[in-house]
């Protein structure tokens, strides 16, 4: 294990400094490297070629069960934790990538501040206790406890809350939401005087305490959904001293209370991505709260409570030969008694934590049945936290998996001296940059200049139509061409794909308008700006630099950053505008789409008897399509939560944003943008012709319209079952495009004042 773990070591320095992505152990070069070495280190040859060997086996077994996926330059250890349910890259949110230390770090309690996630009912009250019994100074709510007179303080102040007991707490409750803004606003982390911090809010405390200087490291114990769900029904029958109390279950069955409607689902989930109780959660959550807990958290178990604490211990450096240490750990039966009179009184958490502590606290412990698999009760307890099962099944298998990592932090610290010296000879500067994503920007976190003077901000009024030009991004499947059509109805001249057709006669050597139906008012000017070669024509041609240039109403294409960085200027800026639709809906539609559309350049004739079950299971191709275009990334480039980030900000600051399910509001939006005269007979009989009678409140029968009004280019079929594989599936390989889809649903709202104005 200790070779093995050298190895990985040893590997990954290598991986920092080349910023290249490990895809199996560079045996080759290992062997080469060798003959250099002297001959004292070839008697251990022999050995080692065991060693690897094993572990280039282990390679193969696990990229056999397809969970060894992809190694980061930066991950190190990751692929011990590699995901089954996620094939692509880090999808954390953005405040755990940058606030919270990466599970792989070697914990270090002077530079990063540990929080314990106290999940109700799964033994955080017992940690909670051991480690005041070994004198660590923690923040939960006795520090914010009136009696103590410190509550008030407008700075963090350490003190004993009970004279005697050698143990301290912070003047703050890190417990709750309030609490936690006190201590944000006190600077709690920021003062490093906090050994462990104590909440039951980790997304809000992560987000809100700890910044890229003050980082945290999250640590929790997890417990059996049902056996949590139960424990707290029958605990809060009779807890009258706490604020959650509940008398009228004192005389309830289990099977009465689990189908309750207000009953709590799912707890686990809905606190890890930071949504309140009532607010639905969904597959989506599940996986963003698996991946955060895959990178970021040390992770225990209340059925192994031994095996926790000590994990725990070497990541808070705690030394467990104290004498102090050891005491606490006995009283709390952690270790075997001695026979010595304990240090203070045991005391613990709530629940059936006696057969897994010897600690006991009457008040907050109860002994009640327990269920077991198939029991109606565990049936219906388990029924309503789908997704919490699903959570805990998981976190199961990381704490098989995490073990070598923790015990790796001891073999690191044996051999930190060794690792100086490497450090020693390899080049700062390149390091640190190494340890950055990949694609990540070592410096502001601003637009890229091409972004930010080439396009109108959204608030910009519209005061220089002369040297801007309306640019709608088309996003594919998503009632683009359905607008475009729309426009062309009312007359306007619009540069797409089709003035570069060539059927289409036209003079080619300069820029100029072509009317290319006779029963259709549109024109369009002669370049196709919906092609990277196309664009190039287009600017070599003089097109938005030509003088006179022919009137132009808008111009679409696909090519968000390449055509926003090569036809736009300082000069000539682009505004933008685009109708957005859920990655999901979009990606079954262009599968069934491109079954049949044999005239497309991109029709595959294997999708053409393939099933949507099969054709999910993996990336086709065009995984997170709108924030790869949106940043300038290709299929072959790794994407980060700064590229997800970016696309999120030029969104918000340069983008009038529509939805397809709110097609309606969105073309007057967009009318109103362009300056349509809505109250024009025929533009009214055009905006009629491609929208809903019905509005906005039937989203359903918008698609419908866009499907029958633009037979060519889409048409009914059947759509992805809500919480089936391959709706599973597809979240996952869309998974940076469904964040990014959240936010523009936000935005259209917020944008709305700025139509109602």
């Amino acid at each position: 294990g200790r070779n093995v773990v050298r190895w990985f070591r040893m590997n990954m320095q290598k991986q920092r400094t080349k910023q290249s992505t490990i895809t199996m152990p560079p045996t080759t070069r290992r062997q080469s490297s060798r003959r250099r070495e002297e001959e004292p280190r070839r008697q251990v040859a022999g050995e080692r070629g065991r060693v690897f060997a094993a572990v280039i086996l282990g390679f193969c077994v696990l990229s056999f069960i397809d969970t060894f996926h992809t190694l980061e330059p930066y991950s190190g250890r990751r692929s011990l934790l590699s995901s089954a349910y996620l094939a692509t890259t880090s999808t954390l949110l953005p405040w755990a990538h940058h606030y919270l230390v990466d599970v792989n770090d070697k914990p270090n309690p002077e530079g990063e501040t540990a929080l314990f996630w106290h999940i109700p009912k799964s033994g955080g009250t017992t940690a909670k206790r051991l480690y005041q019994c070994m004198g660590k100074t923690l923040a939960h709510r006795v520090g914010a406890d009136p009696r103590y007179g410190h509550d008030q303080e407008n700075e963090i102040v350490v003190f004993e809350p009970h004279e005697g007991k050698d143990w301290k707490v912070v003047n703050v409750d890190t417990t709750i939401k309030p609490g936690i803004l006190r201590a944000k606003e006190l600077g709690l982390v920021q003062s490093h005087t906090t050994d462990l911090i104590f909440t039951m809010e980790p997304a809000f405390a992560g987000e809100q305490l700890y910044d890229e200087e003050n980082k945290g490291r999250f640590l929790a114990l997890f417990r059996h959904p049902v056996d949590r769900a139960a424990s707290m029904f029958f605990y809060l029958q009779t807890a009258t001293w706490e604020r959650t109390y509940r008398p009228e279950w004192a005389d309830m069955t289990v099977m009465e209370w689990a189908n309750l409607k207000n009953f709590e689902s799912d707890y686990m989930v809905r606190k890890l991505v930071g949504k309140k109780f009532g607010d639905p959660a969904d597959e989506m959550d599940l996986i963003i709260a698996k991946e955060l807990v895959r990178q970021r958290f040390i992770v225990g178990l209340m059925d192994e409570m031994n095996e926790s604490i000590r994990r725990f211990n070497i990541v808070l450096g705690v030394d467990e030969s104290s004498d102090r240490s050891q005491q606490c750990m006995e009283d709390f039966g952690l270790l075997e008694p001695k026979d010595v009179t304990p240090a203070v009184p045991a005391v613990g958490d709530g629940s059936d934590e006696e057969s897994t502590t010897h600690a006991t606290d009457k008040k907050n412990s109860n002994k009640h049945p327990k269920f077991v698999e198939g029991d109606p009760e565990f049936v219906a307890i388990a029924a309503r936290n789908p997704l919490d099962m699903i959570l805990y099944n998981y976190v199961l298998q990381l704490f098989e998996d995490q073990k070598l990592i923790i015990d790796s932090y001891s073999l690191e610290s044996e051999e930190e001296e060794e690792e100086e010296e490497d450090a020693a000879t390899t080049d700062v500067d390149s390091n640190e940059l190494a340890l950055l994503p990949p694609g990540a920007d070592a410096g502001s976190s601003r637009l890229p200049d091409e972004i930010q003077f080439n396009l109108v901000n959204t608030n910009d009024p519209m005061e220089d139509k002369e040297n801007e030009t309306p640019f709608f991004w088309h996003v594919p499947k998503s009632g683009g061409t359905t607008l475009q059509r729309m426009y062309f109805c009312m007359g306007f001249t619009l540069a797409n794909e089709v003035g570069g057709n060539p059927k289409f006669d036209s003079d080619r050597s300069k820029i100029d308008v072509i009317s290319p139906w006779s029963d259709n008012p549109g024109k369009v000017i002669n370049v196709d700006v919906t092609s990277q070669d196309g664009i190039t024509e287009a600017k070599n041609r003089g097109f938005l630099t030509q003088t006179p240039h022919p009137h132009l109403d808008l111009m679409s294409s696909q090519e968000f950053k390449f055509a926003a960085t090569t036809l736009f200027s300082p000069e000539h800026k682009g505004r933008m505008f685009a109708l957005f639709r859920h990655p999901i809906d979009r990606a079954v539609s262009k599968f069934y789409y491109l079954q049949k559309a044999t005239w497309e350049s991109t029709y595959n004739e294997r999708w053409k008897g393939m099933t949507l079950e099969k054709w999910a299971e993996r990336d086709r191709g065009e995984n997170n399509w709108m924030v790869r275009m949106l940043v300038g990334k290709d299929n072959r480039d790794v994407l980060t939560t700064e590229d997800l980030e970016l696309a999120k900000e030029i969104v918000r600051t340069k983008f009038v944003v529509g939805l397809m399910d709110s097609f309606d509001e969105s073309v007057h939006r967009f009318n109103v943008f362009l300056g349509v005269d809505e109250s024009d007979a025929l533009n009214q009989q055009c905006i009629d012709q491609f929208t809903s009678s019905e509005g906005d409140s039937h989203a359903a029968s918008n698609r419908k319209v866009i499907e029958t009004k633009n037979q060519w280019n889409s048409y009914a079929h059947p759509d992805v079952e809500y919480g089936s594989p391959a709706w599973v599936s597809l979240s996952k390989i869309h998974f940076f495009d469904i964040l990014l889809y959240r936010y523009v649903v936000e935005l259209f709202n917020e944008q709305r004042s700025l139509f109602n104005a």
